[in-house]
């Protein structure tokens, strides 16, 4: 991998006061363009135009350096957030949306580094990243809790992490809208799931252990789901599988050669099913309401496969490069049928703020389904649904564009 200095960057042998600082910005364009696992300390050394152990003096190593990437690209929302909650006369949950679509327009790669490249990170740093991560929900909860007293901590921290995983996930401009345009699209996904009235029926949404297949093929496929879900690709061993599916030994290796080989079946297990499941939900369901029938079947299938939905979104990156273009290629194909029925079903909005609304639905959707504190809330499903209809398709009138 060959690399640039940043724009900013020192001339070598200088001390600048902000040398940490950046070395973060660096290490987040680097680690955002070529992913953590291909992107080496002494690399992160050269764009800045300081030697290796100069970098070492400011971070231990490149977990350290990751977590304060994720961190700093955090920061603009927990200043929004203490803004916010301080002052005075307190602001409504419109006005909030608002500043923070204005910060997630600006604040282009946090969904990558923290869905995608920490996951690369050891069990021990993970851990402190998502404490960060945590900290950060934590302060959005507050805030939306002082404007919405009438909701439950849960019900607060449920909208407050929805919030954020729909704006990261939407975090890149069409060129077919302006930044103007762009930003609105922002506010009102922001402003639905803000204002949104959660569930609270039933008992708490519980996951049965599944069915269990008899053939090894299968379990397997179902225990690599699981596990690369939980861990990601790179963190699980094939050994680990075959023990997860009750299958010890080299017979794991009789059914896929490799851990390529199973990541690569499990994804397109996930992808065939979610292609199953739009086809029967639509055969024989009027067009007008295509689009809804469609969010329903999804919300179903994350309850059921989430696993599976989990790696089509983080871990198709590690296949090789015939595997994961094919598999992008048919989530384009599924993202252009979804627009379709949203556009369809609401001709007031264009193509590609339809994109926008709908990858903010699937991301959120997603994210929720494996967030252990937040998936067994009762009706949790049903308040992912419920925001997802507002999200896709706004009763209000839109100006069409795209």
């Amino acid at each position: 991998m060959t690399t640039g200095s940043v724009p900013d960057a020192p001339p070598r042998g200088t001390r600048p006061r902000n040398r940490r600082d950046l070395i973060i910005a660096a290490a987040v364009d680097l680690f955002h363009r070529y992913g953590y696992e291909q992107v080496s300390m002494g690399e992160v050394a050269k764009a800045v135009n300081v030697s290796p152990s100069a970098l070492y003096r400011h971070f231990a190593g490149k977990p350290e350096l990751l977590i304060a990437a994720v961190v700093s690209e955090m920061t603009p929302f927990r200043q929004i957030f203490a803004s916010v909650l301080t002052a005075s006369p307190r602001i409504g949950p419109d006005e909030l949306a608002q500043q923070v679509a204005g910060v997630a327009a600006q604040v282009s790669r946090l969904g990558t580094l923290w869905r995608q490249e920490a996951r690369s990170l050891p069990a021990d740093s993970y851990a402190v990243l998502r404490s960060e991560i945590r900290s950060t929900l934590d302060q959005f909860t507050a805030l939306i809790r002082a404007q919405r007293p009438e909701l439950s901590e849960p019900d607060a921290l449920l909208l407050a992490e929805s919030t954020c995983s729909a704006l990261c996930a939407t975090s890149h401009r069409s060129r077919d809208l302006s930044r103007s345009e762009f930003e609105q699209v922002l506010c009102d996904i922001a402003a639905a799931i803000l204002n949104a009235e959660p569930v609270a029926a039933g008992a708490p949404t519980g996951r049965s252990a599944g069915y269990l297949p008899v053939t090894r093929r299968e379990r397997l496929l179902a225990a690599a789901a699981a596990l690369f879900a939980e861990r990601g690709y790179l963190s699980v061993s094939m050994e680990e599988i075959g023990s997860r599916a009750g299958i010890t030994g080299p017979t794991v290796y009789y059914h896929f050669g490799s851990k390529q080989e199973l990541l690569a079946a499990a994804l397109e297990r996930g992808t065939e099913w979610l292609w199953r499941d739009l086809y029967r939900a639509l055969d024989g369901t009027a067009e007008s309401v295509r689009g809804a029938k469609a969010l329903e079947t999804y919300v179903a299938f994350i309850a059921h496969y989430s696993d599976y939905a989990a790696i089509l979104g983080t871990e198709t990156r590690h296949l090789e490069a015939s595997s994961r273009d094919r598999l992008q290629q048919s989530h384009r194909d599924f993202v252009g049928e979804w627009i379709e029925l949203i556009c369809v079903q609401n001709p007031t909005v264009g193509a590609a703020e339809a994109k926008i609304r709908l990858e903010a639905v699937l991301t959120f959707a997603s994210d929720i389904s494996r967030t252990q504190y937040l998936c067994h809330r009762p009706g949790v499903f049903e308040t992912i649904e419920r925001i997802g209809r507002v999200v896709l398709f706004p009763e209000r009138p839109v100006v069409a564009i795209g």
